[in-house]
């Protein structure tokens, strides 16, 4: 094998897992981060508006046992569900020894002959290199999809992405709109502080909730100067509204000519497998686009199938396979919008990826599948304490025992 000079763009966990494998492919590699550490997603900032979207008191929503990478452990002191310092911690430890260009922006990536021309600025210069291969491991969760900016709203309307810690809305009447991870999340936070909380979304139909929280399982219509209307006609006023919707992806260093977002930037266009650019299946890669899923091992099953192509250990369907993905999914799907979510076949997908990339499963994949079916089962049921445990391993078995704390 050719070793290749390789750029990647983003030093959060889908970028540094992506290098580990390429250096230790022995490729020349090549990581650029706009911030000064690594982490992306992982590291809290009490400034808003950043790249940041971590607010103070967060437990993850996974288990330590099933957002690990393979051969990486979390610390075995750790509790299952972990504190967001915890896991920068990890990724800190995880990267310690990688060359990472801190602080420095990618601003355009454009093809030149068979390579690829990357340009970058930091604070002294602007500066561009050529690579045979470009990662795009930027993230997700730092452009906020918000339906209802520039409403009229007469009091506080923010996002999720700029939501830090619950004090902030003490005495407060507070809507929340979107009951996913993050509007749970917060929902339980801000219901410890506010006079009265009101979680507006189709989702919105837990059991057990704290009294001080009505769920209404419906849409918001409409947001006015002193509140919302829902789709059932009902004006609910407000003193904040907290917006949970969800982000878009974001590329401002590609041009739409090779890329494009499509369904309100909730689809990246055109790729094969969320994964590989249609035009250049070998050489631009898009790691960690799938949502709903386990994400660190999904990079790094995405990353080594990569890498796999790069070695010429793993295959490519035809070309008209590949250009027909987007068109063939888009027909299995209601939604359009998501195109990306593989909640249910996530399993399949690495599965199929390991086969295409002729490397080894991982065994302990089948645990991790085991644990993330209890776990969203649980939450549904208790929203409230399903995070109350700690996870025991039983190696001889695949399997796992919940232990109380």
């Amino acid at each position: 094998m050719i070793p290749k000079k390789i750029c990647i763009i983003g030093a959060g966990a889908a970028g540094l897992i992506t290098a580990k494998h390429a250096i230790t492919q022995g490729h020349k590699v090549t990581i650029f981060e706009q911030t000064d550490g690594v982490g992306g997603t992982w590291v809290y900032s009490e400034e808003t508006g950043c790249h940041s979207s971590m607010y103070k008191i967060m437990k993850t929503n996974l288990p330590k046992e099933a957002m690990l990478f393979q051969d990486e452990p979390f610390r075995d002191d750790l509790p299952s569900f972990m504190s967001h310092e915890d896991v920068l911690e990890y990724l800190e430890e995880f990267s310690k020894f990688f060359l990472i260009q801190f602080n420095i922006t990618v601003t355009q990536v454009t093809r030149e002959k068979d390579q690829w021309k990357v340009v970058c600025k930091s604070e002294a210069a602007e500066f561009s290199d050529l690579f045979d291969v470009v990662f795009v491991c930027n993230g997700h969760f730092f452009e906020p999809l918000n339906p209802y900016e520039n409403c009229g709203f007469q009091g506080e309307l923010i996002h999720s992405h700029d939501y830090r810690r619950a004090e902030h809305y003490e005495g407060k009447n507070v809507v929340i709109v979107g009951a996913g991870p993050s509007g749970i999340d917060i929902t339980l936070q801000v219901a410890q502080t506010a006079k009265k909380v009101t979680l507006i979304s189709k989702k919105a139909t837990y059991p057990v909730l704290p009294a001080s929280v009505r769920q209404v399982a419906t849409h918001v219509k409409i947001v006015y100067p002193k509140g919302v209307i829902t789709d059932d006609n009902e004006h609910i006023e407000a003193d904040v509204i907290i917006v949970c919707t969800g982000y878009v992806f974001k590329f401002p260093f590609l041009d739409s000519s090779l890329v494009q977002l499509k369904y309100e930037g909730l689809m990246v266009s055109p790729l094969y497998e969320h994964l590989c650019h249609v035009d250049y299946p070998t050489s631009l890669f898009f790691i960690g686009l799938p949502l709903g899923t386990i994400t660190f091992p999904l990079f790094e099953v995405q990353a080594k199938y990569c890498l796999s192509l790069l070695s010429g250990r793993g295959k490519l369907p035809s070309q008209e396979t590949i250009k027909n993905f987007e068109d063939t999914r888009l027909q299995t799907l209601s939604n359009p919008a998501a195109f990306h979510i593989i909640i249910e076949e996530q399993w399949e997908y690495m599965k199929n990826l390991s086969k295409m990339g002729n490397f080894e499963e991982w065994g302990y994949m089948e645990t991790i599948r085991k644990l993330y079916s209890y776990i969203m089962t649980e939450r549904k049921k208790n929203v409230i304490g399903y995070k109350m445990v700690n996870f025991e391993l039983l190696p001889e078995s695949n399997d796992f025992r919940v232990v109380d704390i």
